[in-house]
C-alpha cells in the first residue's frame, strides 16, 4: 500500500493505493464487444489482490461489467504508467484508491474544477490551459465550473494537491470512477415474504415471476400522485398506511334521507379487504414495520362506500366522480386537488354486473375529466372464477375501465374472468399486505392484483405526469411481459383473453413513460 493524498470539498484527504494492483478499461471490438482481458495480455488477473484488499466480489464483478479490470501489471504496463503513456490495449487506465471509507476509487488523470466565479469564461479558459489542463466539457450548473485532464501530472490526485495552492481555483478534486450500485432495498422487515416485488423462486416460485419493481424504484416511488382506492372501508390508523393517507380520503353513509359524503377519515368505516388493497397500492416504505406497497410515496385517498356491501351503484358512481373530481361532493375542495390514479376491487365474482346509466356516466366522467381534462386512469378488478366471460360484467369491461387479473407466483393465471376486455394481469395468489387492527397477512384475489397494477402506474405517472389517460394506458400495455405456460398465444395486437397484454412490468413502464412526449 502506498499512501497518497488529494483534496475534497476542501479537506485534505488520507487514502492508500493498492501499489500492486491497476485497473484497465477494455477495448472493445468492431461490434461494440469487450476484448478478452486474456487477449489483451496486460497483467494477470487481481481478483485474488482485491479480495486480500477487502474489495468484494460483487464489486470486482460491477467493475468487469463495466469493462474495467484489475490486474497485477507485467513490465509493459509499469513502463506505460511510469511514463504516462497509454497502455497498449487498453481504452483507459487507472490507479486503485482505497479511500478513508473503505471503498475504492480508480483514479485517471479526470478531475473537477472550478475557478473563481469573478474570472470570465475567457479568463478561466487561459487559466486552465496555463496550468496545463485540457477542458473535457463544462458544466452548466454552477459558473466556471469543469470538468477537466490533467495529462502533465501523475493522475487526478496529485493534481488536485498541485492546484489547492492556486488561488484562482475554488477547488480540484479526482473525478474517481467507483462503484454506485442501485441502493434501494426495502429494509421493512416483511418485505421478503412480498414475493410480487421480488420472487426470488421461494416456495415454488419462478424467479423473477414478480413486477420487476426494484429497478423502478431506483427511479421513483410514485411521490407527488394520488391514488384513490374505492371500497368498503380502511384501517386509516394502519402503521404501514397512515402517514401516506391524503387529507381528500372520506366516505359514504346511508342516512334516513339517502347517502350522505363526509370528507373526514374520523368515523370512517375499517375493512379487511379495503386495508388490504390500499397497502398494495401504497404501503409505506423505510418505516421499519411490515412491507412496502407498490408506489409507498404516493398519496392514498382513499374512500370508503358500501361499507356493509350492500348498496345501490349510485353510491359507487359518487365515490368514482368524487375521486376524480372533490368538489363534486364538497364544492369548497379544489377540483385540481381530485386522485390522478383510480382503482377498485368492488363487484361480485362469477356473476354478470349490470352497469346502470349513472355508474357509466361516472366512469365517463372521470375518464374524460379527471386529471384537469387528461383523464383519470381507472383500473378495476376483474371477477374471480374459472372461466367467466369478463362482458357479462359490464362495469369492469367498460371501455374506461382497465381490467386487471391475476397471476400466480410462476407467472401463470389463476382463474379469473377471461375475454377480449382483459387489459393487464398482476400477482394476486398469496400476496402480502396491509389488514385491519394493524395487522399484516397474505391474500389471493384479482382484488389483490388490481391495485398492484395501479401502483406500479402510479410509478410510471410520476415520472411524467403530464401523460394522459390514454397515453397511459398505451404505456402499461406495451411494458407488459408476455407471461404464460408454453402454448400460450398473444394475438397480432399482442393480447391473450386469460393474460390481457400481459403482466404489469413497473421498470419497463417506468422507462417508457420517461421518454413518452404527452
Amino acid at each position: 500500500m502506498m499512501s497518497r493524498q488529494y483534496y475534497q470539498r476542501g479537506n485534505l484527504v488520507e487514502a492508500e493505493e493498492l501499489d500492486n494492483v491497476v485497473a484497465l478499461r477494455m477495448r472493445v471490438d468492431e461490434q461494440g464487444r469487450a476484448v478478452a482481458q486474456a487477449e489483451i495480455e496486460l497483467g494477470t488477473n487481481a481478483r485474488g489482490a482485491m479480495r486480500e484488499a477487502g474489495i468484494d466480489d460483487e464489486t470486482t464483478n460491477d467493475f468487469a461489467r463495466a469493462r474495467w479490470v484489475f490486474v497485477k501489471p507485467n513490465q509493459q504496463t509499469r513502463e506505460a504508467f511510469a511514463t504516462g503513456e497509454d497502455v497498449s490495449g487498453a481504452e483507459a487506465a487507472g490507479k486503485v484508491i482505497r479511500r478513508p471509507n473503505g471503498r475504492i476509487g480508480i483514479a485517471t488523470d479526470v478531475l473537477n474544477v472550478q475557478l473563481k466565479p469573478t474570472l470570465s469564461e475567457e479568463e478561466a479558459a487561459r487559466e486552465l490551459e496555463a496550468v496545463g489542463l485540457h477542458v473535457v466539457s463544462k458544466l452548466g450548473f454552477a459558473k466556471n465550473l469543469y470538468e477537466v485532464r490533467a495529462p502533465a501530472a501523475e493522475d487526478a490526485l496529485a493534481a488536485s494537491v498541485e492546484l489547492h495552492e492556486n488561488d484562482r481555483f475554488i477547488f480540484a478534486e479526482p473525478s474517481f470512477i467507483e462503484h454506485i450500485p442501485a441502493r434501494f432495498g426495502p429494509s421493512d422487515p416483511k418485505y421478503t415474504q412480498q414475493w410480487q416485488w421480488k420472487n426470488s423462486g421461494a416456495d415454488g416460485g419462478t424467479p423473477g415471476a414478480d413486477v420487476h419493481i426494484e429497478p423502478a424504484w431506483d427511479r421513483t416511488f410514485g411521490a407527488g400522485i394520488r391514488v384513490a382506492v374505492i371500497d368498503n372501508g380502511f384501517d386509516t390508523e394502519h402503521e404501514d398506511l397512515a402517514s401516506g393517507v391524503d387529507p381528500t380520503s372520506g366516505f359514504f353513509s346511508d342516512g334516513v334521507v339517502g347517502t350522505t359524503f363526509t370528507q373526514n377519515t374520523s368515523g370512517m368505516p375499517d375493512s379487511d379487504h379495503g386495508t388490504f388493497c390500499a397497502g398494495m397500492a401504497g404501503a409505506r416504505l423505510g418505516n421499519g414495520v411490515g412491507g412496502v406497497g407498490a408506489a409507498p410515496e404516493c398519496g392514498l385517498m382513499l374512500v370508503a362506500c358500501l361499507p356493509d356491501q350492500v348498496g345501490a351503484q349510485t353510491t359507487l358512481a359518487r365515490a368514482v366522480a368524487y375521486a376524480a373530481d372533490p368538489s363534486k361532493e364538497v364544492p369548497e375542495t379544489d377540483p385540481k386537488d381530485g386522485a390522478d390514479i383510480l382503482v377498485s376491487s368492488l363487484g361480485p365474482n362469477g356473476a354478470e354486473w349490470d352497469l346502470t346509466r349513472v355508474m357509466e356516466l361516472a366512469l365517463e366522467f372521470a375518464a374524460t375529466n379527471g386529471r384537469q381534462g387528461k383523464g383519470l386512469p381507472i383500473f378495476w378488478a376483474a371477477s374471480n372464477g374459472e372461466d367467466v366471460d369478463i362482458s357479462l360484467d359490464e362495469v369492469v369491461s367498460h371501455p374506461d375501465v382497465i381490467a386487471v387479473v391475476l397471476s400466480t407466483n410462476r407467472d401463470q393465471e389463476d382463474n379469473a374472468a377471461r375475454g377480449p376486455e382483459v387489459e393487464l394481469i398482476a400477482p394476486g395468489v398469496d400476496v402480502f399486505s396491509t389488514r385491519s387492527g394493524g395487522s399484516y397477512g397474505t391474500d389471493t384475489g384479482t382484488s389483490c392484483a388490481a391495485p398492484c397494477a395501479a401502483g406500479c402506474a402510479a410509478l410510471a405517472l410520476s415520472v411524467n405526469p403530464q401523460l394522459t389517460r390514454d397515453q397511459l394506458r398505451d404505456v402499461m400495455h406495451r411494458s407488459a411481459d408476455k407471461i404464460g405456460e408454453s402454448g400460450v398465444v398473444y394475438d397480432a395486437a399482442g393480447h391473450n383473453d386469460d393474460y390481457g397484454f400481459g403482466r404489469v412490468n413497473a421498470s419497463q413502464a417506468v422507462a417508457l413513460a420517461d421518454g413518452m412526449v404527452p
